[in-house]
């Protein structure tokens, strides 16, 4: 039987690092909670969809069998006020805003997930879900609405640790609500007009929200899966109706064995709200800044730390990403080398360097082994980095044949170990500094500076004058650059440049 590695993670269920020990052996039932797509989602919704991107990938690499699922609700109350104001069916907005997201997630470089369910593809299952409820004398139907009954259900709270007592008091009793209990909620909505509706035993009508991940969880994983993960904000009451539900219908507990949930994202210190007019679309973000990015920003802080965005935050994600893509570039630069200068000097501090890369990939993978600390790895990578800068300073580092050894050690942590998982650091070097040169100018004060055009056309021009070995041109053409403010630096793929 294949051994897997010991990995620990944070259960909201008990609030402690547990360590994973799946219900299959080498097999994992991992469900995520998506959108509800009625409109382009936010930031906040794509830091949900790379955490679970992150686990998928992480579970994939360390030799999981993983079967992720991963929904979108494509019927609700915004969905069908938001057919109202577009003035199309509510489920035309539902595939409209479904593909939207989808680019998003691609962009970002999401894998898909082994199964996209839909509430409306899973309607029957939903239907049978509450006939086991209503049966087992959990559910019970008014004027053809079917409720659940928390009074029946005595562990209710357990994963948000809350007794009943506090949760109702939570809870705004309306007029003439016909629950029997404040904390009760609806399994089934009867229909009203206007809105989309599907024949059931207690009348036309469509899912409450809750029962729809009971249903599509239990439909894919099984009545008992091993991990569930959503944001913070879903704890209750989504997710602690969810275990309600499933654990009432199947008569099986727990139905999660672990529970992640990832922070909330603020703006300077305020959560994102629409009232006060805070809310970034990821699909702004991403046209801006492209998926890289957004997965440094995102990916590189605890996925249970909150992420403030404000004016440094995204400077900072350059920077650090500059630094990753320069050593980036000289190291494919020296893979590609043909060495011809052994120096024993450089051999001894490649092979150090070769060594001390084979334990950061021991020290990264212990990183995400304990709770997936992102910031762990990025720091074990940047140490590397700073290894890889000191040897290159070594006498005759850059020509002798173990550069290559060393070159193909750092791409490796880089595209593999930090890449595979957590999607930073493989994408082309040149492409990248660019990017980073060209969003940093932006927003600064380049009067006087020539403009992109310009500084290329001058690139040019410095290259022609290599190409003839007039290097007195060449230095000149620099120097001038550097005169108006923009520094150059020669890579493997070209030349790159920034604004000072």
């Amino acid at each position: 039987m294949k051994t897997f590695r010991p990995i620990k993670l944070t259960n909201t269920t008990t609030g402690k690092k547990e360590l994973f020990e799946p219900r299959t052996p080498g097999k994992v039932g991992f469900y995520s909670c998506g959108p509800t797509v009625y409109n382009f989602i936010h930031i906040g919704n794509l830091r949900g969809g790379l955490v679970a991107d992150m686990v998928f990938k992480y579970f994939k690499r360390v030799g999981y069998d993983v079967n992720f699922v991963r929904n979108y609700t494509d019927v609700d109350d915004k969905i069908i006020n938001r057919g109202k104001e577009e003035k199309i069916p509510a489920e035309e907005v539902a595939k409209k805003y479904t593909l939207e997201v989808e680019k998003d997630f691609a962009v970002a470089g999401m894998e898909e997930p082994t199964h996209k369910t839909t509430v409306t593809t899973h309607i029957p299952d939903i239907i049978t879900l509450i006939q086991k409820i209503i049966a087992n004398g959990q559910g019970y139907v008014v004027d053809g609405e079917v409720f659940f009954s928390i009074e029946k259900f005595p562990t209710y709270g357990k994963l948000s640790r809350k007794p009943i007592e506090d949760l109702i008091a939570g809870i705004r009793v309306e007029v003439r609500d016909k629950k029997k209990s404040p904390l009760d909620f609806s399994l089934w909505k009867p229909a009203k007009e206007g809105e989309p509706f599907w024949e059931s035993p207690w009348g036309k009508g469509r899912p409450g929200w809750h029962i729809e991940c009971s249903a599509m969880a239990s439909r894919w994983l099984g009545d008992q899966i091993d991990l569930h993960h959503g944001g913070e904000d879903l704890i209750f009451p989504h997710h602690e109706n969810e275990i309600a539900q499933s654990e009432a219908a199947s008569k099986k507990a727990p139905f999660v064995k672990y529970w992640l949930h990832h922070a909330f994202l603020t703006v300077s210190k305020e959560k994102m709200s629409k009232s006060i007019g805070n809310v970034f679309l990821a699909r702004e973000f991403l046209t801006k800044y492209g998926g890289e990015i957004a997965r440094y920003i995102l990916l590189g802080v605890h996925y249970r730390s909150i992420i403030d965005f404000d004016e440094g935050t995204i400077d900072q994600a350059l920077t650090s990403l500059h630094r990753i893509y320069e050593a980036k570039a000289k190291a494919r630069e020296l893979a590609a080398k043909k060495a011809a200068v052994p120096d024993l000097r450089a051999e001894s501090a490649w092979g150090s360097f070769v060594a001390d890369a084979e334990q950061i990939k021991t020290k990264i993978d212990d990183h995400y082994a304990n709770d997936f600390n992102t910031p762990g790895v990025l720091g074990e990578l940047f140490s590397l980095i700073r290894e890889f800068n000191k040897t290159l300073a070594t006498p005759l580092a850059e020509s002798t044949p173990s550069a290559v050894l060393g070159a193909q050690a750092l791409l490796q942590v880089m595209e593999q170990d930090v890449g595979g998982v957590l999607g930073v650091g493989r994408a082309d070097p040149k492409k990248m500094l660019g990017d980073i040169a060209t969003l940093r100018s932006e927003g600064k004060d380049t009067s006087g500076r020539p403009s992109a055009e310009e500084i290329e056309s001058l690139i040019q021009a410095r290259l022609e004058a290599r190409k003839a070995k007039n290097f007195a041109e060449s230095d000149r053409i620099r120097d001038e650059l550097l005169a108006k403010g923009v520094a150059i630096k020669d890579g493997p793929k070209g030349t790159t440049w920034e604004y000072k």
